[in-house]
């Protein structure tokens, strides 16, 4: 394999190799994330950050220094007792009972978040997010403690808030993640992916769904391809996955995963050179996994050698080109069509009674179902005599061989 057409990936994948935590200070993790944007993108970036800080100056007219609490009001870090807090039931939603029940059974005293609180009028501290674990907190120390509650301190963020408005729409933000009132960024998959293998490849974590991720990611790894989302800003690069629902599923094996990474490493090496990008379509990487899931399915496992020569076939076939744009979709499209008007002539039904022809929706069933038959016409004829093949999927229509390539 050409160094040019792996040394992204490679580079990308640099980053999960680290035996020990990895500290940047702020100014270093802001500059090296915008430095890994591509020209464009910085650009974007700096047009986008000179907008928000236009936003902010106007939103906090005076403020000289963040320090000021009087004009720069965030939260104390406080310890205080379970009894001086109190819930206010018109700010709070009903608490979830089948949650507490979870928050105990699962418990883990560093996960526990301070409860978010202000100073009520009457001099208690008002529970506006985080009810559920201060109950949980509360049926674990008289329960499972028998202790005194009103003795008993726990960790609270005291916000400087002046009107109840103010800390009905900080609890909507908090607890949004999309909208305009969206005040939390939620873990993408990726996100949550990136930690697993973190926490296998640095911290040793033996958890049998992070240890699989990390399997995963190995195989993904050594076929010279990495991982990634629209947000990096690098889904365009030679071995770029960025459709991870089918590989990271929990249903998907090691083993399938690692039979497309053997497709995909032919793949690379086969179209990718120093200028020109390969990365794996999003709807190239469904339709191949779940062949392999088929397979599986079937009892099938093919080799190396019999993955490449797929591989090559698949290029020779439409050049493995599985954008929306591409051949491919035109000849699945055109021989789902006939196949329903087949179908519906089979059935002697009147033509009012057809229904809709299908639309070229370009999804995986209806990839996958043209795919199956396109191999068992013209792939596996060439395996020779034996060669097994998995069973076909159930599917209404069925393409005519003269509609495939």
């Amino acid at each position: 394999m050409a160094t040019a057409t792996v040394a992204y990936a490679s580079s990308q994948n640099a980053r999960f190799s680290n035996t020990q935590a990895h500290l940047v200070d702020l100014v270093t993790r802001l500059n090296e994330t915008i430095a890994n944007l591509p020209p464009q993108a910085q650009r974007n970036w700096n047009a986008g950050l000179a907008t928000a800080i236009k936003a902010f100056k106007r939103n906090h007219p005076g403020l000289t220094n963040i320090s000021n609490r009087a004009l720069f009001p965030l939260c104390q870090a406080v310890e205080k007792a379970l009894g001086e807090i109190v819930i206010d039931t018109t700010m709070q939603r009903e608490p979830d009972l089948n949650w507490i029940l979870k928050i105990i059974t699962n418990f883990r005293a560093y996960q526990a978040q301070p409860i978010q609180v202000y100073l009520a009028p009457n001099g208690a501290f008002g529970a506006w997010d985080g009810q559920h674990t201060a109950l949980a907190f509360y049926l674990i120390v008289t329960h499972a403690l028998g202790l005194d509650h009103t003795t008993v301190t726990v960790p609270v963020n005291v916000y400087n808030m002046s009107s109840r408005g103010m800390i009905r729409a900080t609890f909507i933000s908090n607890n949004s993640s999309t909208g305009k009132s969206a005040g939390k960024k939620s873990l993408d998959m990726i996100d949550v992916i990136q930690q697993m293998i973190y926490g296998v490849e640095v911290d040793g974590v033996t958890d049998p769904e992070w240890v699989m991720a990390h399997s995963k990611w190995k195989h993904i790894k050594a076929a010279g391809a990495f991982i990634t989302a629209e947000k990096f800003n690098n889904t365009d690069r030679t071995g770029a996955i960025s459709r991870l629902n089918e590989l990271y599923d929990d249903k998907t094996s090691v083993e399938v995963v690692e039979d497309f990474c053997i497709y995909g490493n032919y793949i690379i090496q086969s179209q990718a050179t120093a200028n020109i990008q390969r990365p794996f379509n999003t709807k190239e990487i469904p339709i191949i996994v779940e062949f392999f899931k088929l397979c599986e399915q079937n009892d099938i496992r093919y080799t190396k050698d019999e993955i490449e020569d797929l591989a090559q076939y698949l290029i020779n076939l439409f050049d493995a080109n599985f954008d929306a744009k591409a051949v491919f979709w035109e000849q699945v499209h055109q021989a789902t069509v006939n196949a329903w008007t087949n179908n519906n002539m089979a059935l002697k039904l009147p033509k009012s009674s057809w229904g809709e022809v299908p639309r070229n929706q370009k999804n995986t069933p209806t990839g996958s179902n043209f795919f199956w038959h396109q191999l068992k016409k013209s792939w596996v004829p060439t395996k020779g005599k034996g060669f097994k093949f998995p069973k076909q999927p159930y599917t209404i229509y069925v393409p005519d061989p003269a509609d495939l390539f």
